[in-house]
């Protein structure tokens, strides 16, 4: 399956927070974590990678913690995946590091040019895509709308509810 890693999930949350309800002040790793339910020394590690790829800007001291890098609508979700995960690529054989080459199947493999258009896809959908469209509330398709918090609000999920 096809899916972000937890860290880029989490990138992604933590530079919505700063977009959003942490827009024009600095914030600590900690605030977001509490709001998002993230352990916190993971999220501390995915605010420092995405602050050495200038995704976010770091203020250290007491009251120092973390804004965006650059205006919401100029960073791509492509830009984030790549700063947690690496390249964009559905297949190994796509990795630049990896490439056809070094696969074993790549004299016989008849499955490299129909992935080629997917490939091409998923990046120019990530690229165009900025951190300003993923912050705008859309209702998902399976009809789970999005919900507005209180800065000081938790979400708590009940394992025995099912959404309809």
């Amino acid at each position: 399956m096809f899916t972000f890693t937890k860290k880029a999930d989490y990138a992604l949350l933590a530079l919505s927070f700063l977009s959003t309800e942490g827009a024009g002040r600095l914030v600590g790793p900690r605030e977001i974590a509490k709001r998002y339910d993230i352990p916190g020394e993971l999220l501390a590690k995915v605010m420092q990678t995405l602050a050495k790829n200038h995704l976010v800007a770091s203020v250290p001291g007491p009251t120092g913690g973390y804004r965006l890098g650059r205006d919401a609508a100029a960073i791509s979700v492509a830009e984030v995946v790549e700063a947690m995960d690496g390249p964009l690529a559905i297949a190994q054989c796509w990795e630049p590091e990896y490439g056809p080459a070094r696969c074993a199947q790549s004299s016989s493999c008849t499955i490299r040019g129909p992935l080629e258009r997917i490939q091409i896809e998923m990046v120019r959908l990530l690229r165009e895509t900025s951190l300003a469209d993923v912050c705008k509330p859309v209702e998902a398709s399976d009809g789970i709308k999005p919900r507005a918090f209180a800065p000081n609000a938790r979400l708590t999920v009940l394992p025995d509810v099912i959404l309809r």
